[in-house]
């Protein structure tokens, strides 16, 4: 009977219609997954912006019957409020309360995740000496997405967090979850045979299926520029601090876009301000952009030849369907020419134009100039604002950007079309996704036409006419002008919708202030469109100065770091290398870089220590050195603030900072003595020149 048996189990290989061929590779044949490493997000010169790397989770094991377990509470809790800075009462609570539920281990939430190799290294050192009682630390290897720069382009490129279930890395925001597709790659397998015991069996790992990584994507993004931007950024949140902020950097001739940040903002690595908004901004925030909007009435009226800049009009109030509409001064400035009604933004010339130019007309060239639908970018959900059209006093307000809505992308590429002889171009971020694998270009960017908007003799005199926005005969917004470039633009100053009871806000200065402008005003380089909404702090210096505080520096620091009217065409100045100096003659130290400021504290010939170092400069930074011998005070003159509470840290006095802007005054004069602990007031003054 036994020998039938196994005949028949051996001939037909089942056993009650199971096959046990089948429930023999279920119960011992295995697959591993081979994770695919997620594709890197680098800026325009390969510098990585989003990276895998390998960090370590931490459990504690408190079962007593596991030979390795916590056995010394307190060792362990000190242990490790030393290395995480985890509190230690937290860890002592976790662990007595995974005692009293019977528990094998606990973890420590977000603070026991993301560890580094060094931190790791140090933990196990710890376990492993035996003159300390540590034990029951068990680590976790897993994938996180590292982001080198923190709060830098951070609703551009996203992010991208480890889901619970599946362990995988998933895109939940910006470029990450826009291409979490490309990016994440396919991942591969083995398969292997394992005994009873759960040993692989020798010889038996097959069916291997290699991971294909995900694809590297290349942006047009600048990381110096970037980083100009965002610091920009932050000088305008800490004087104003808004409720919305915004700015972007284009390339006028190609529609690249070199820069981009908004504030509230977050940062990936430590998720500071996570949530506070979860808008892309550039393209998916619409609003009613105000005066800056004026340009596009004005080339619309130039094109259709109703444009004479000498011709006149009755300036201050323009009537519609029996309303009033008023210019921002309601007494006008009586009989004025077209030219200077442009240079006031009078609202009352934009209805006259809108006239001349037909209403039908006008929406057609709205339309050509992208307003009212998207731009077709690389990131899904971007908005395409509104034409508001219906009402004749729809229409009209439209004229000087009310009623209508817009977004930031948009206006940057309808600024393309004046500033290229009419043929608007398409801005775009994405320079090239790459296949890693095959090094095959799945995606090419780069510079397209989306259409010819207006003729080039109208893109020309357009341009003329907006280069007397910026001190012209009227001298109006000055204080968007620099020392070294001349600069050209539109400010706008629009009114705010009431989020609860409709209608537009009507406090004091509660308004979305920008400026859309260009540099160098004969051959533009470079666009900033700069915006803040409803500040709460220094409320009227949106009214006095408008966002020259976020844009003057920022269009300077860019001309010059482009080298903008230089003598080396359209090469960029490079960023310098810091290594460490200590010891070196003063004189020595980066002479050739013209770039870089050197501010010198004390008069001795060696250098006994500076700032930065084993790092990297950007041009046009500052790098402090402290010389051998007494410390003396140096000339702080023109120092930004940031480099001000540099210089404080660096030499250990105390720097107390009044005002905003530039380092214009010390209390200190340069050449005194200076002791560490010294407080040393520093005042600073605007760019402003009425100032």
């Amino acid at each position: 009977m036994i020998f039938w048996q196994f005949s028949y189990l051996m001939i037909g290989k089942s056993l009650d219609d199971e096959d046990l061929i089948a429930h023999g590779d279920d119960k011992f044949t295995r697959t591993a997954v081979n994770n695919a490493e997620r594709g890197d997000i680098t800026d325009r010169d390969g510098n990585v912006l989003a990276s895998d790397m390998e960090a370590y989770r931490v459990a504690l094991i408190i079962d007593d019957e596991y030979p390795n377990h916590v056995a010394n509470v307190e060792e362990v809790a000190s242990l490790l409020n030393e290395v995480l800075d985890i509190d230690e009462e937290e860890v002592t609570e976790r662990i007595e309360k995974g005692m009293e539920d019977e528990r094998f281990q606990v973890e420590l939430g977000r603070a026991g995740r993301d560890i580094s190799y060094n931190e790791k290294q140090a933990l196990e050192a710890a376990q492993q000496d035996e003159d300390l009682e540590v034990s029951g630390l068990y680590f976790v290897s897993e994938t996180k997405r590292f982001y080198p720069n923190g709060n830098f382009a951070s609703h551009l490129v996203g992010f991208a967090e480890q889901d619970e279930e599946s362990g995988e890395l998933s895109g939940q925001m910006g470029l990450e979850r826009a291409y979490d597709e490309e990016l994440a790659g396919e991942a591969g397998s083995t398969g292997y045979t394992q005994d009873i015991w759960g040993y692989i069996v020798p010889n038996t790992q097959n069916e291997v299926k290699a991971p294909e990584d995900g694809a590297d994507i290349q942006l047009t993004i600048d990381s110096n520029i970037q980083l100009y931007l965002e610091d920009s950024l932050d000088t305008m949140e800490d004087h104003f601090e808004p409720e919305e902020l915004f700015a972007v950097v284009a390339d006028a001739e190609s529609g690249e876009i070199l820069g981009y940040g908004q504030r509230p903002s977050f940062n990936p690595r430590t998720r500071e301000g996570f949530g506070n908004s979860w808008l892309n901004m550039l393209y998916q925030y619409s609003f009613e952009p105000g005066s800056t909007f004026k340009v596009f009435s004005l080339a619309a009226a130039i094109d259709a030849g109703e444009y004479d800049p000498n011709a006149t009009f009755e300036s201050g109030a323009f009537d519609v369907g029996g309303h009033t509409i008023y210019d921002w001064e309601p007494e006008g400035w009586g009989n004025i020419t077209y030219n200077e009604g442009m240079q006031y933004s009078s609202n009352a010339l934009m209805m006259i134009l809108q006239d001349r130019v037909g209403q039908e007309r006008m929406l057609q060239y709205y339309k050509d100039f992208g307003f009212g639908t998207s731009t077709e970018s690389e990131f899904p959900g971007e908005v395409s604002g509104v034409i508001a059209w219906d009402e004749e006093l729809q229409r009209k307000t439209t004229s000087f950007g009310q009623t209508s809505t817009v977004t930031p992308i948009q206006m940057i590429q309808g600024m393309t079309a004046i500033l290229n002889d009419g043929q608007m171009k398409k801005p775009y971020v994405i320079d090239s996704i790459t296949d890693p694998n095959t090094d095959e270009v799945l995606y090419q960017g780069g510079e397209s036409v989306v259409r010819e908007v207006i003729s080039p003799e109208a893109a020309q005199k357009t341009q003329e006419e907006i280069n007397t926005f910026v001190g012209g005969s009227m001298d109006r917004n000055p204080q968007y002008q620099l020392e070294e470039y001349e600069v050209a633009g539109k400010s706008g100053t629009a009114q705010v919708i009431d989020p609860d009871g409709g209608g537009y806000m009507d406090g004091p200065y509660e308004f979305l202030t920008s400026f859309i402008g260009y540099a160098p005003e004969e051959d533009p380089e470079v666009i900033i469109y700069y915006g803040i909404k409803l500040a709460s702090k220094n409320k009227a210096d949106t009214w006095d100065y408008g966002v020259m505080h976020g844009f003057n520096p920022l269009m300077e620091r860019t001309l010059k770091y482009l080298e903008v009217g230089g003598g080396s065409g359209d090469s960029k100045a490079e960023t310098v290398v810091v290594e460490d100096y200590t010891g070196a003659p003063v004189d020595d130290l980066l002479p050739e870089k013209e770039t870089i400021r050197k501010v010198v504290v004390g008069e001795g010939s060696e250098v006994a220590d500076h700032y930065p170092k084993n790092d990297t400069l950007l041009p046009y930074d500052t790098f402090f050195i402290k010389t051998d011998g007494e410390a003396t005070m140096p000339d702080l003159t023109g120092l930004s603030k940031r480099e001000a509470i540099i210089f404080g840290e660096f030499t250990d006095v105390t720097v107390n900072i009044e005002g905003e802007g530039y380092v214009s005054g010390q209390s200190l004069e340069a050449g005194r003595l200076m002791e560490a602990g010294h407080e040393i007031d520093l005042t600073l003054k605007s760019m402003d020149p009425n100032d």
